[in-house]
């Protein structure tokens, strides 16, 4: 029972962080099978319940023989028709598992209402190096206006890699451009893509920027599993898209790991600053005040007050991740010294990351802020962490060495050790 309310007290900032939002969400051929999309439309319903507004995209991709279907396929009229009949197929079956509705069931009185329709008007792709890749399509325009009246209304919109011509004729869209153009002109907050399993492509990291991840990408064959995916999240975000999640569609509960919890369980691409260190401002004063609460009780940290916080925050720099403050730590130069010194003060992170690097990148933070206002060395004054500031170059000195200033509101109650580091 502590468990759940746990879990569900944790989720809160996200249920209310994604209400009224809007997420194209790709599902890969590959993970569509009938037990997979049974659960992945209770995950989808129950998102849509929240207030998330989705538009679904599925494919035929890997459903058809002999064809690789990607944007320089020749999709013949035999190709064609066989498209057309997988789409047809998960059509249906993903409506029908959004009407259902069982007692005992996920779905039990969602009353979901899926809509799909002629919203993608498409081209040819015509010829290319030669070759007529005939119903080969390119992107025309999307009515996005129409889409969004859908979704204003609480429906979720079913959108199959299909496009239909001024004359009438259907054209095959490539899944990886079509998600990105619907994102892009319905102005989505994110792009979720669930496919194959992103980590062995990634070494296992869950938030990367472009550049990190085009690096990855450039480790690994094209044909590598995942692959397809995360390029997709590359051009999604060089497109503009916010944040694009990669998760593995053949993991149950995946789609909602990734959203409701803080760390996911797939891989991130943000533009945004998710993880971020940066100097502190006023309204991070609870957050860091939710950091230091539980050492100062246990005698590791000095008591500060919210006051005194308040009048010191310019002093403070913190790791902000997802919108919660993770770390902290504090930086007080000390005036009238030679050559200058500063106090480190109220080095904090939050239970879950210790073991993460947070620490240090703080403190590596900090030391240039240091530098940058030509501070010479530090200073920090400890009572139960001496070993790990010894262990980053910190060295023990007596309390005289301490500036004047300093050495005048030393508490030899709490006999504090005194640790050096020259920059």
């Amino acid at each position: 029972m502590t468990d759940f309310v746990s879990i569900f007290r944790n989720s809160a900032p996200y249920i209310h962080a994604y209400r009224g939002k809007t997420a194209v969400v790709w599902l890969r051929g590959k993970v569509l099978s009938r037990s997979s999309v049974h659960a992945l439309v209770s995950d989808l319903a129950l998102l849509n319940s929240l207030g998330l507004k989705l538009i679904v995209l599925f494919d035929a991709d890997d459903q058809v023989e002999d064809v690789r279907l990607n944007e320089n396929a020749v999709i013949d009229p035999n190709t064609m028709d066989t498209i057309l009949n997988r789409i047809g197929h998960w059509r249906s079956r993903l409506e029908a598992q959004f009407t259902q509705g069982l007692a005992n069931s996920p779905m039990h009185g969602a009353r979901v209402r899926v809509i799909g329709g002629n919203f993608v008007t498409a081209r040819p792709e015509g010829v290319v190096d030669g070759i007529d890749l005939q119903a080969q399509g390119r992107v025309r325009r999307i009515d996005h206006l129409a889409i969004r009246q859908h979704l204003d209304d609480g429906n979720i919109v079913l959108l199959p890699p299909l496009g239909y011509s001024v004359t009438g004729e259907v054209f095959y869209l490539a899944p990886d451009h079509l998600i990105i153009e619907t994102a892009r002109r319905l102005d989505a907050d994110k792009i979720v893509i669930v496919g194959d399993d992103p980590h062995p492509i990634t070494g296992g990291q869950k938030e990367l920027t472009a550049f990190e991840l085009s690096h990855c990408l450039g480790q690994q064959p094209k044909d590598h599993p995942g692959m397809r995916e995360l390029n997709t999240a590359l051009a999604a975000s060089e497109a503009g898209i916010p944040r694009c999640h990669v998760i593995d569609g053949h993991q149950d509960g995946a789609l909602l790991g990734e959203l409701f919890t803080r760390d996911g369980v797939g891989t991130l691409i943000a533009r945004d600053r998710y993880d971020t260190f940066r100097v502190a401002r006023t309204d991070d004063i609870n957050g860091i005040l939710a950091l230091l609460g539980p050492l100062e009780d246990k005698g590791i940290l000095v008591r500060r007050s919210r006051e005194k916080l308040e009048n010191e925050i310019d002093h403070f720099y913190v790791n902000e991740r997802d919108g919660m403050i993770i770390g902290c730590a504090a930086l007080y130069p000390i005036p009238e010294t030679e050559p200058s010194v500063a106090e480190l003060a109220c080095v904090a992170v939050h239970p879950d990351y210790r073991q993460s690097g947070r620490g240090d990148a703080l403190l590596r933070a900090l030391e240039k802020r240091a530098r940058e206002q030509a501070v010479r060395r530090l200073f920090v004054l400890t009572t139960q962490t001496a070993h790990w500031f010894a262990e980053r170059g910190f060295e023990q000195a007596p309390v005289g060495e301490l500036p004047p200033q300093r050495q005048d509101l030393y508490n030899f109650q709490r006999n504090s050790k005194v640790y050096f580091k020259t920059l």
